[in-house]
């Protein structure tokens, strides 16, 4: 089922479920979060992999235009401050240049197999933490002009050719 189908034909009981997940090489294992499913679910991601997200009062702002190539997102992740700043902390003591990587996707309360919306290549930056919870924003590499963090190589997008 598309978004389209989603919004325009599907039933009321039908619920867009919202997950991110956030992973570092220095972490044991990747932060996954569901929005809107308070029992958790294990669901599919598009390369095969079953994984198990658990429910994390998270607030995703999608930004208000849409109309760009620039993704990006704005989390705030309400864990009171015991999960995420203590993984941020370690990447800070490190001393690695790594961000954590952070993938959104969506799925539909019936059909857990097949993602609806993935938006992955995403980088953590821009942290602020309380006694709440932690906020960031997960956006594109900015490697050319369009902010995608996509490369376009000749090998790619022969067309390009002319270009270079």
């Amino acid at each position: 089922m598309s978004l389209t189908e989603f919004h325009l034909d599907s039933s009321p009981s039908v619920v867009l479920l919202e997950c991110i997940e956030v992973k570092h090489s220095l972490w044991a294992e990747p932060l996954r979060y569901v929005t809107n499913n308070a029992n958790g679910m294990t669901v599919k991601h598009e390369d095969g992999e079953l994984a198990t997200y658990q429910y994390m009062p998270v607030q995703i702002d999608k930004g208000s235009t849409t109309d760009d190539l620039d993704q990006s997102l704005k989390i705030t992740v309400s864990d009171l401050g015991e999960i995420v700043p203590k993984l941020l902390d370690l990447i800070a003591e490190s001393g690695i240049d790594e961000d954590p990587e952070v993938i959104y996707r969506s799925y539909m309360s019936t059909d857990l197999e097949n993602p609806v919306s993935v938006i992955n290549g995403l980088e953590l930056n821009n942290t602020s933490s309380d006694a709440y919870a932690t906020t960031f924003d997960a956006s594109a590499r900015k490697l050319n002009s369009t902010g995608t963090g996509r490369v376009y190589t000749v090998d790619e997008f022969p067309s390009l050719r002319a270009f270079f």
